[in-house]
């Protein structure tokens, strides 16, 4: 008897748990990759904070040491505007010994260009009128109306490299103190690479991508004055970097080539996903092994057909369906007439192939819908739903006896088969499951009983 939806679902609800258990592992995992992301986020986010202060400190300090020995000369010229040039060389060669950063220093009286310090390499520069020109006019414009120093770049210098250009305007003060006259420009062209150098601005530290932003002062709205610019759309960690009249922004990424992929920030899913998916193989297995040998326990070994226990667990189903449906059902037990003499004649193995074939010929005789058990050594049991009558039972008896008295042809014997048959019906015989098998098996015995008085009689009749 095939599978009814009740078992189906019986059988499916394993794996029912199994896709449960899986979805509820799953949302656990996502909700500990969360926690995970974020905690990692966070520590990631305060070390960044720590690598770029750090370097924000360094550079701040670079930038400002440089200014702070430009401003000697500056407060000079300001307060002694008619010094020489030979003057102005000595205060120009103390500040470049004082830091390596400096490429040089030009001072502007009235926007030109007349002394360049050092002079070798830039004697070009010399009589250069910034209003004239309109690439350097806008920066030096800007510094003038803003009345203080503007940083401007990082830019290609034509000598080579990338520079950063401290343009301060120089007011000197006449009679009064209370009035002041533009003189003209000072302007000190820093290394930039050296300066970065020496702060320790890398493409790489401690783990993390470092770029900074805001060329001319301008901040994020400017352009890159270092790094990628990927780094300021993914970072993580952004600081600011001060100086006179404008900023730089330094912004800081986790480099995703360093560290290890297990302890980075998808460990959570890596851990969870991988527990689950052997936890999910290894339940299948059980259930399976589970639902293998309970088939192995529920059926016959030798002929694949429903055991004694699973007979009776079918004849209590369909006799607790009959309390609601009132659907009958008969109960034919089936016992092999001589099959002891098989075996003595023919060896075990003859007779184990005879109880094959009977089971293949009561499979072949009743409906699929029917249930064919072996329950003994020689001992079968057919379950017959819908089944009301005893006429309509006896007419299953006559296929069954006449199915099984075909001979059976074993290698080069022939082998004759008969059997006595006992039919209960249920409810009608009995109201029972267990009453319902003994009355079957009695009537068995009683057509046994029969058969053996007509062979006996067959006997007398032919001496």
């Amino acid at each position: 008897m095939p599978l009814n939806l009740s078992q189906k679902r019986r059988q499916l609800l394993p794996y029912i748990a199994i896709a449960l258990l899986l979805l509820g592992g799953a949302a656990i995992t996502e909700s500990l990759q969360k926690v995970v992301t974020d905690r990692t986020f966070q520590l990631q986010r305060t070390e960044a904070l720590g690598v770029i202060s750090q370097l924000r400190a360094q550079l701040e300090s670079e930038i400002n040491s440089v200014l702070y020995l430009s401003s000697g000369l500056i407060s000079y010229v300001t307060v002694q505007p008619r010094t020489d040039q030979q003057q102005w060389n000595a205060l120009a060669a103390e500040i470049v010994r004082g830091t390596e950063h400096v490429r040089n220093i030009g001072l502007a009286p009235d926007n030109v260009i007349r002394f360049v310090y050092p002079l070798h390499g830039n004697e070009a520069a010399l009589g250069l009128e910034y209003e004239q020109n309109p690439k350097q006019w806008p920066a030096v414009k800007q510094a003038i109306d803003k009345g203080g120093m503007v940083l401007a770049g990082p830019l290609t210098l034509v000598q080579g490299g990338l520079g950063l250009i401290a343009r301060t305007p120089i007011f000197t003060h006449g009679d009064s103190e209370q009035t002041s006259r533009y003189w003209g420009l000072a302007s000190v062209v820093i290394d930039a690479e050296s300066m970065f150098r020496s702060a320790g601005i890398k493409d790489q530290v401690s783990g993390y991508r470092v770029a900074i932003k805001g060329r001319d002062g301008l901040g994020e709205q400017g352009e890159m004055v270092y790094g990628a610019e990927e780094v300021f759309t993914q970072g993580i960690a952004k600081m600011k970097i001060f100086f006179p009249n404008g900023h730089w922004v330094i912004a800081a990424l986790p480099d995703s080539t360093v560290g290890s992929y297990w302890m980075g920030p998808q460990v959570a899913r890596v851990v969870g996903y991988s527990f689950l998916a052997v936890l999910s193989v290894l339940l299948v297995i059980l259930v399976r092994l589970y639902h293998a040998s309970k088939g192995e326990a529920m059926h016959d070994h030798l002929t694949g057909l429903p055991n004694r226990r699973l007979m009776i667990e079918r004849l209590t189903q369909l006799a607790v369906l009959n309390e609601r449906t009132e659907i009958n059902f008969a109960l034919y037990f089936i016992d092999l007439n001589g099959f002891k003499a098989i075996n003595d004649n023919y060896g075990h193995v003859a007779g184990d192939a005879v109880l094959v074939e009977v089971g293949r010929r009561l499979i072949h005789t009743v409906r699929s819908s029917d249930t064919v058990a072996r329950t003994g050594g020689d001992e079968f049991m057919v379950l017959q739903p819908g089944v009301k009558s005893v006429v309509a039972a006896k007419t299953v008896v006559e296929k069954i006896e006449a199915a099984l008295r075909a001979p059976f042809q074993y290698q080069y014997v022939t082998i004759d088969i008969s059997a006595a048959i006992g039919v209960a019906i249920y409810p009608k015989d009995t109201a029972t499951v267990d009453k319902l098998i003994m009355v079957a098996d009695d009537r068995m015995y009683e057509r046994k009983a029969e058969m053996k008085s007509a062979a006996v009689v067959s006997e007398n009749l032919v001496d």
